[in-house]
């Protein structure tokens, strides 16, 4: 008996130290991949744009500040580099706001109110989208004129002046299953169909950015990023800026009440790349920024996570869906974006109140208890208003 409770004591302290040693052969792995592979991040983004055409972006969180401040800097480093931004959440319906803006002598930013009116939901908040904005006409309105940078909103337009019910809601959201098709042929188009050598930079957000990821049948989940790596070989580059990444454990049905963004259509969670060893490699690193291409690496192999993780052919790898990574900062570093109400008025905030009532009319008292509210003009109130920057809350999750 005493032999064998040796021996059980034995494995077991052998099968901590082969964790042990798997883990830091791991994390010297990563810290090789920083060492050898690892770019300044600016002149990683202005290669990579000499060598193709458009550099599509995964923002990571569409509220998440670090990768607009780090466009706008960029942009403000080396303008000539690119000619044009495109906007995934901005509607065509609000690029001759946008041009308007540009064309200005005086920056009038209440000229900009159609951009953050157009949304899918009520109102898009971002004041990051208005700093990015800012910034490009700062930008043109000191460089020559051949160095002038476009931006240019991509989104199916919606016409909330013909949605009356949910149910009219809910036929303008089937409409969307084209939607990154529609993307796809509008940057496209104004890329000249890469025929004319312009540059491009398409901020997005992840479900739009991987270049192929398959299902289990290896059938591609066809989106903006897929039908340009699938159809335009060598023309564009995906690449994600690092935060954390939803981890889907099983789908569900979200009934009447879905929404456009497609996150109640899921059970997830949020977690950190490799239980956190990308985030303590970095540390490592002195959490300098930095980009790393994601081909033929540890980063690269790390099996897939994200928007298809329920239905997705074995082997899928973080380089099946990215380019490359970009890390700029600790996670517990980075912040949501303040959001701005720049663009209320009386006037909208009565047409905020009746979109509430137009996607949940059909559950109202219900919403507005769940709101702690008791009117839909209180609940109106108590969202059109200015929120500031704040830091970013998933990162704080008990599940990470």
């Amino acid at each position: 008996m005493k032999r064998f409770h040796f021996l059980k004591i034995y494995l077991l302290s052998l099968l901590i130290s082969l964790l042990f040693l798997s883990g830091c052969s791991r994390a010297g792995h990563y810290d090789a991949v920083i060492s050898r592979a690892g770019e300044d991040p600016a002149d990683f983004v202005e290669q990579t744009l000499n060598e193709v055409d458009l550099l599509i972006c995964d923002d990571g969180l569409h509220p998440a500040v670090a990768p607009y401040d780090f466009l706008c800097n960029y942009l403000q480093q080396k303008p000539g580099t690119a000619d044009i931004v495109f906007l995934e959440v901005v509607s065509i319906k609000a690029q001759s706001a946008i041009d308007a803006f540009m064309a200005g002598e005086a920056k009038d930013t209440l000229l900009l109110a159609p951009v953050f009116r157009e949304s899918f939901s009520y109102f898009w908040p971002y004041e990051t989208y208005l700093h990015l904005l800012s910034t490009v006409w700062d930008i043109n309105h000191r460089v020559p004129e051949d160095q002038r940078i476009r931006v240019v909103g991509v989104d199916q337009p919606i016409y909330w002046e013909g949605l009356q019910t949910r149910e009219d809601y809910n036929i303008f959201q089937a409409s969307l299953t084209a939607r990154d098709n529609f993307m796809y042929r509008t940057i496209l188009k104004n890329m000249d169909y890469f025929q004319s050598g312009l540059k491009g930079i398409f901020m997005t957000n992840t479900r739009h950015a991987y270049k192929c990821i398959r299902d289990k049948d290896g059938a591609p989940y066809w989106n903006a990023g897929t039908f340009f790596h699938e159809w335009h070989p060598g023309k564009t580059y995906a690449l994600r800026f690092h935060n954390v990444i939803l981890n889907i454990t099983a789908s569900k049905d979200p009934g009447e009440n879905a929404s456009t963004e497609g996150m109640d259509r899921m059970v997830y969670s949020w977690a950190r790349m490799d239980d956190g060893a990308w985030d303590e490699a970095f540390a490592r690193n002195d959490n300098r920024p930095v980009a790393i291409p994601l081909k033929g690496n540890l980063f690269g192999r790390h099996p897939y996570m994200g928007n298809h993780m329920t239905n997705v052919k074995a082997g899928q790898s973080m380089s099946d869906a990215f380019d490359a990574v970009i890390f700029l900062k600790p996670l517990e570093e980075t912040t949501f974006s303040a959001e701005t109400d720049f663009f209320m008025t009386e006037a909208f905030k009565k047409e905020v109140a009746r979109r509430v009532r137009v996607m949940n009319g059909h559950r109202l008292e219900e919403f507005l208890k769940e709101q702690g509210c008791e009117t839909v003009e209180e609940y109106v109130e108590k969202l059109c208003v200015y929120v500031p920057e704040r830091p970013n809350t998933l990162v704080m999750s008990d599940e990470l």
